[in-house]
């Protein structure tokens, strides 16, 4: 834990609510039809935020069940819990010992892993568990049209096995209205006919809001719960997670003419002042944030007052114009890069990105504050 010496000296801090990520995970379950749970998805180190903050504030709201990405996130989230923690990487091979004695369940993409499930059943002479994942548009994982068939004609692969969920994953819930967003959902369905007794699960953060046809018997719920916007065409429902500031390092005038940064890639129209700014790529502050003379997008708030970022992005630096500031401030001021007047999505579309993105490459340089 930093002292408060340290957090006095940082150059950034980033501030976690975990109360409001509690809220937001109350919000899903609020939306849930009768009897459908809701599942924590806590990948990437909880979406950059700390994973073991994230799983200490859903445990708080009684969460029953836990995705991660990777057996490694898995097996550190066993530590914690007993509760179930699925692995959406599949069952990797070689290692299904592991995953028998850590009681972890794999997410089975292929035929390939429900033959090596199906054998490490049939060794220990008992029915593991798993879910099951069927592609219905993605082409990502799951499987594939030609597997799911091949499984439907003879379900007796999966004879050793306890499949706890069947499971698919929306490719475009976050466009409203994406025709296929129903495309997945009939897919689903028409596969889910085959296995009657066995639970489903298909909707992420946007797909829990489309429709409530789609939730089924457990939600997957994910950057919604870090405050990003699951239905981008409306105001966000979700409480904000993140607040970011960082340190002005330097101000100085500039005339005009002169050109700042990298590569003299911005030149100044008029005479005007700057602030440097402790904030970088390094940080996570992407290098498509910055700016040429002319593409002005990106913007941090003074007192919640725009200012452009001027030039390129640097590993630790950023230039912003602050010449319409008076007074003009100094430095050791702050300035609000995520908080109430940007968020992190709005951040994303001035980068060209997603808020998945910016969320999970916050550097390790801030001072982190959980409340």
């Amino acid at each position: 834990m930093k002292d408060l010496s340290s957090r006095k000296h940082a150059s950034a801090w980033l501030r976690i609510d975990l109360g409001a990520l509690a809220a937001n995970y109350n919000i899903f379950k609020t939306l849930a039809l009768p009897g459908c749970k809701v599942a924590g998805v806590i990948k990437a180190d909880g979406y950059g935020l700390g994973v073991d903050q994230v799983f200490a504030a859903l445990e708080t709201q009684s969460c029953p069940f836990y995705f991660l990405a990777t057996l490694d996130e898995a097996l550190h989230i066993r530590r914690l819990t007993k509760k179930p923690v699925a692995v959406l990487g599949g069952l990797y091979k070689g290692a299904e010992d592991i995953y028998c004695h850590e009681n972890i369940l794999p997410v089975l993409n292929s035929l390939e892993d429900i033959s090596n499930w199906q054998k490490k059943a049939s060794t220990l002479g008992i029915k593991l568990p798993a879910l099951l994942h069927f592609d219905t548009g993605m082409n990502r994982l799951g499987l594939d049209a030609q597997e799911a068939q091949t499984l439907c004609r003879d379900p007796a692969r999966i004879s050793g096995l306890d499949i706890l969920y069947l499971i698919s994953h929306f490719s475009c819930a976050d466009e409203k209205n994406h025709p296929a967003t129903k495309v997945q959902y009939d897919k689903f369905v028409k596969i889910s006919s085959f296995f009657p007794a066995v639970k489903k699960s298909l909707a992420n953060s946007s797909g829990s809001f489309r429709a409530k046809e789609y939730h089924f018997d457990l939600l997957r719920p994910g950057m919604a719960l870090y405050g990003l916007n699951p239905v981008p065409e409306q105001e966000n429902p979700m409480k904000p997670v993140v607040r970011l500031d960082t340190r002005i390092l330097q101000i100085r005038s500039v005339i005009k003419n002169e050109t700042v940064g990298y590569g003299e890639t911005y030149r100044f129209d008029k005479n005007t002042r700057l602030a440097t700014v402790a904030l970088g790529y390094a940080d996570g502050f992407l290098r498509s944030l910055g700016n040429s003379t002319n593409d002005r997008k990106a913007v941090l708030y003074y007192n919640g007052i725009a200012c452009p970022v001027v030039g390129r992005v640097s590993m630790d630096a950023v230039t912003l114009d602050i010449g319409h500031l008076d007074p003009c401030p100094v430095a050791g001021e702050t300035m609000e890069v995520i908080g109430a007047h940007q968020t992190a999505d709005d951040l994303a579309t001035a980068a060209g990105t997603i808020g998945y993105e910016i969320l999970t490459s916050l550097g390790s340089r801030y001072f982190r504050e959980y409340c």
